[in-house]
């Protein structure tokens, strides 16, 4: 599995990437599909509020996106260093992981999937 650095651009003119081409992730997060679903939604936003002149359209969903997705990339990045620790830190990850309770857990991806098209 590879991934990739957050790139600085993702448009050029009347082109631009969505999803793993943009921003590819490890699967450790379980979001890439989820990314290029939401870029798709928002890139269509812009799109649609400037018909005749997609370039700005472009520019303009890669910088709202950018923030969202860099972040997904480096909590998938995390996640896939916790889950595959051994020996002594895998048993302290587990205890941690028993003690926080799940609850928890999911409360830390509030910002994940509480996300909104806007």
């Amino acid at each position: 599995m590879y991934d990739r650095p957050p790139v600085k651009h993702w448009s050029a003119g009347r082109v631009t990437l969505v999803g793993d081409a943009a921003h590819p992730m490890l699967p450790y997060l379980a979001q890439g599909a989820a990314m290029a679903i939401e870029d798709a939604a928002v890139l269509a936003q812009r799109l649609s509020e400037t018909p005749d002149n997609p370039a700005p359209a472009m520019r303009l969903y890669e910088r709202q996106r950018q923030g969202r997705t860099a972040r997904a990339q480096r909590a998938a990045q995390r996640n896939g260093t916790i889950y595959h620790m051994g020996g002594a830190a895998a048993l302290l990850r587990t205890v941690a992981l028993l003690a926080m309770g799940g609850g928890r857990l999911i409360d830390r991806y509030d910002w994940l999937y509480g996300w909104k098209p806007g």
